[in-house]
C-alpha cells in the first residue's frame, strides 16, 4: 500500500517545473511560511469598504497574470504575428485565431493581374512583403488553433491563405512579364547597337578609302606639276639652241642686191 501511495505523495510534494510555472495563467495559493510575507499580504489587501466588492474577487484579479508580470515592449516585432484589434475604449488586444464570421469578414479578395500591372516595382515589392506578413499571421493562427484542438473548418485562415497565395503568384507573374519584356528590349538594343557599330565602321572605312584616293590624286598632281616645271627649262634651251643654227630664207630684194653687186 505504501508503495502505491509513494509516487502520489512525491508527485504532490514535488515543485512545479519551470515550464508549468511559465505556462500558468493564475498564481497558485501557496501558504506563506514567513510572518513578514503574511503581514505584507495583509497590508497590500484593500479595505472592503465598498459594498459588492469583495477582497476575494480582488485577490483573484490580483493573482491573474496573463503576462507573468513581465513588461513587454508594445512595439515589439513579434506582435505582428497576431491580429491587432482596437476596441472603442481605446484598448488594444491581439487575437490568437479568428473564427469564421461572414457578417464581419472584411478580408476582401485577391489581387488581379490587371490591377498589379499598373503598379510600380516598389509597390509590387511592398505588397509582396505585406502578403508575406499576412501569411505568417495566418500560419500563427492555424498553429494556435491546432494546439487548442480547434477544427480547421471553424477558421477563416485557410481561405485567406489561398487569397494571399493567389495574389503572390500573380505578383510573380507580372514581375516575370516585365523581366521578359526587359530582356527582349535589351536584346533589341544590343542588335541595333551592333548594326549601328557595323554601319559606323563601314562609313569610317569608306571615308578612309576616299581620303586615301584624294591623297593619291593630289600626290599624282604634284608629281605631274614637278615634272612639268623640270621640262620647261629643257625645252627653252632646246629652242634657243635650235634658233642659233637655223637658216632663214632670203627675200627677193636681198637677192637682187646681191646680183647687182656681182655685176
Amino acid at each position: 500500500m505504501f508503495r502505491t501511495l509513494q509516487p502520489v505523495v512525491l508527485r504532490t510534494l514535488r515543485p512545479l517545473s519551470l515550464r508549468a510555472r511559465t505556462l500558468a495563467t493564475h498564481a497558485a495559493d501557496l501558504p506563506s511560511t514567513s510572518l513578514e510575507g503574511a503581514v505584507k499580504d495583509e497590508a497590500d489587501a484593500p479595505v472592503d469598504s465598498t459594498p459588492g466588492v469583495s477582497t476575494d474577487s480582488w485577490k483573484a484579479e490580483r493573482r491573474q497574470r496573463p503576462h507573468l508580470g513581465i513588461k513587454v515592449d508594445e512595439n515589439h516585432g513579434l506582435w505582428a504575428f497576431f491580429r491587432r484589434k482596437e476596441e472603442p475604449n481605446e484598448k488594444v488586444t491581439y487575437e490568437a485565431f479568428e473564427a469564421i464570421d461572414v457578417a464581419k469578414d472584411g478580408s476582401g479578395r485577391s489581387w488581379t493581374a490587371a490591377e498589379l500591372r499598373r503598379k510600380s516595382f516598389k509597390d509590387l515589392h511592398t505588397l509582396w512583403y505585406v502578403l508575406l506578413r499576412e501569411r505568417n499571421l495566418l500560419a500563427t493562427q492555424v498553429e494556435d488553433a491546432r494546439r487548442h484542438n480547434v477544427h480547421a473548418s471553424m477558421l477563416s485562415a485557410y481561405d485567406n491563405v489561398r487569397k494571399c497565395r493567389k495574389s503572390m503568384a500573380r505578383i510573380k507573374y507580372v514581375i516575370n512579364e516585365r523581366r521578359l519584356a526587359y530582356e527582349a528590349k535589351i536584346k533589341l538594343y544590343e542588335q541595333q547597337r551592333e548594326e549601328a557599330i557595323i554601319a559606323a565602321q563601314e562609313k569610317e572605312e569608306a571615308e578612309k578609302r576616299e581620303a586615301e584616293a584624294q591623297a593619291e590624286a593630289q600626290a599624282q598632281e604634284e608629281l605631274a606639276a614637278q615634272r612639268g616645271e623640270a621640262s620647261d627649262p629643257q625645252s627653252a634651251a632646246r629652242l634657243a639652241g635650235a634658233g642659233l643654227f637655223e637658216t632663214t630664207p632670203e627675200s627677193p630684194q636681198s637677192q637682187s642686191d646681191s646680183h647687182g653687186k656681182e655685176s
